[in-house]
This record gives C-alpha cells, structure tokens and sequence, in this order.
C-alpha cells in the first residue's frame, strides 16, 4: 500500500480534485474518523486531510470539491457509496463496475467495503 500524503490548506487545490477517482468523506459525526476527507488521484495516490481536527477549512474544500456538500447533486461522471455511519465514497463512473467486481463479496456489506475501498482504490488507479 502507497503512504498517504496528508493534505495542508495550501495544497487543497481545484488540480487536486480533477484528478481525483475516488473520493471519501466522512460527515462531521461520523464513526471512524469523523471529518476524514481522502481523496485517490489518478496515479494511485491517497491524500487525507480532516475538516473537524482543523488540517483542511471546510470552506475551502468546499469551494474546490463540491461533491462533498452533503445533501448535494453529484456532478457528472460521479457515483455515490454510502458506506454507514456518515461515511460517504464518491466513485468515478468509469471505474464503477470494476469497483464492484473487486469488491466482491464485500458488495453488499457496508462495514467491508468501508475497510476495503482504500486498498482497491490505490490499486486500480495505480500504474501498473
């Protein structure tokens, strides 16, 4: 598994989420780690920052990264998870499907995929 790069308000920029594949947000009561923003990029790597615990303003995140504005209309070329407890995963559509087939049996089982995105994201969008 790649490190995870963790996020500054400086580095939250709008190049940051076009690049971004899949994108998982924990809502600020969330179980697990409540205000968790990680986000895959398309070169398989992970980046974390946290909008409760004050590394990233929710303001700024959501100024670059409107999909996290929740109840909120995905932008196009988005899918939605919800993976319980407030926790959130926005899935590109082009890696959907095989999201799901490498998911596996975890398909239908929240508290699986929430311990299983990550590794499958950094995966698929790592190079090969």
């Amino acid at each position: 598994m790649n490190d995870i790069i963790e996020l500054k308000n400086e580095d939250i920029t709008r190049e940051l989420f076009d690049r971004a594949q899949f994108i998982f947000f924990a809502e600020g009561g969330a179980m697990g780690e409540a205000g968790a923003v990680e986000i895959v990029t398309d070169d398989g790597t992970a980046h974390h920052c946290n909008y409760v615990y004050g590394d990233a303003d929710i303001d700024k995140l959501l100024e670059v990264c409107p999909i996290i504005n929740m109840p909120g209309e995905l932008p196009e070329g988005w899918l939605p998870r919800y993976l319980g407890f407030g926790n959130h995963l926005f899935v590109r559509t082009e890696h959907y499907i095989k999201y799901l087939e490498l998911l596996g049996d975890k398909v239908n089982r929240r508290a699986g995929e929430f311990q299983n995105w990550h590794d499958i994201a950094v995966k698929m969008c790592s190079p090969e």
